[in-house]
């Protein structure tokens, strides 16, 4: 007789991290619904991944990448592996990102009452537990590609258990139909191979009229530690600030900013100055940062 296939699939890429990749996966392991199957993109150069997850983690599936993959690339080699494998929904989770036990089945809820829709958790800070993003929006014309809509997760909010949305930010715990990839496509892992991939696809999905919506009794605490070269400003030199716009590590890396205002922008003959007012914007936050700082000492 042969087993059934779970209808959620996890894909989590590891590029020599596997120190973290491990609270994810013991995260995973923690869950109350357990009807999944995790998929890792091991694309990094050591072997310690590899090892780890057949000793510890025997019922993950290792997918080999090339280390030469960025996040969009090592991410469209687990949705491809996922799909293949008969997945209805892929949840995309980045390794620095930890489920508690009950927010698999609480964005279960939300992804069974609104099959067609793309479904992100609440996210939380993992070391401060304050709420960073509850309904993530744009204002692209002003050059900012997300606004995170943090605030209160109170009790009105949760017991509305779904809240639409414009944006979805990142993979960090976001659950997408399977027919949403057949419709739109992959992540675009040749013109934006790490940052703005994420949110280009959302993007594309916003346009095309797929849902987004908030599931508000699930919950992700994200490593904020973890995420870019661009975190910290108030500790960046300014060379190190200067390396944030040229490194594709970055955030802020103007060569895939270009490309993703290029490719959005309300006017599109006029995506330069949605670049300008990023750029202006951060190098303005960076300062005030540095002053900050300076002041306090």
């Amino acid at each position: 007789m042969t087993a059934s296939v779970p209808s959620l699939h996890i894909v989590i890429t590891d590029f020599n991290g596997f120190g973290q990749t491990k609270l994810c996966l013991q995260a995973l392991r923690s869950s109350f619904d357990r009807d999944f199957h995790v998929i890792v993109v091991d694309h990094g150069t050591t072997d310690d991944t590899r090892r780890a997850l057949e000793c510890h983690f025997p019922e993950v599936t290792r997918l080999r990448g090339s280390p030469e993959l960025w996040w969009a690339g090592a991410t469209n080699l687990g949705v491809r592996k996922a799909l293949e494998l008969g997945a209805a929904r892929v949840m995309l989770l980045n390794n620095d990102c930890y489920v508690t036990p009950e927010t698999i089945s609480a964005l279960g809820v939300i992804t069974r009452e609104y099959p067609d829709a793309i479904v992100a958790p609440v996210q939380r800070d993992a070391a401060s537990g304050r709420i960073t993003s509850i309904a993530p929006r744009d204002r692209l014309w002003l050059g900012f590609p997300t606004v995170s809509g943090g605030g209160m997760l109170t009790p009105e909010v949760q017991a509305r258990g779904s809240i639409p949305c414009s944006l979805i930010i990142g993979g960090r715990g976001v659950s997408i139909p399977s027919g949403v990839f057949n419709k739109l496509g992959l992540f675009d892992e040749v013109g934006l191979p790490h940052y703005f991939a994420d949110h280009d696809f959302y993007f594309r999905a916003r346009k095309a009229g797929i849902p987004l919506c908030v599931a508000t009794r699930s919950v992700v605490d994200v490593d904020r530690t973890r995420t870019s070269v661009a975190d910290g400003l108030d500790v960046l030199s300014f060379s190190a600030f200067v390396n944030t716009l040229t490194n594709r590590r970055s955030h802020r890396n103007l060569r895939d900013a270009i490309v993703f205002f290029r490719k959005h922008y309300p006017i599109q003959g006029l995506y330069g100055a949605g670049v300008m007012f990023y750029f202006t914007r951060y190098f303005l936050v960076y300062l005030a940062s540095r002053i900050r700082r300076l002041v306090r000492f």
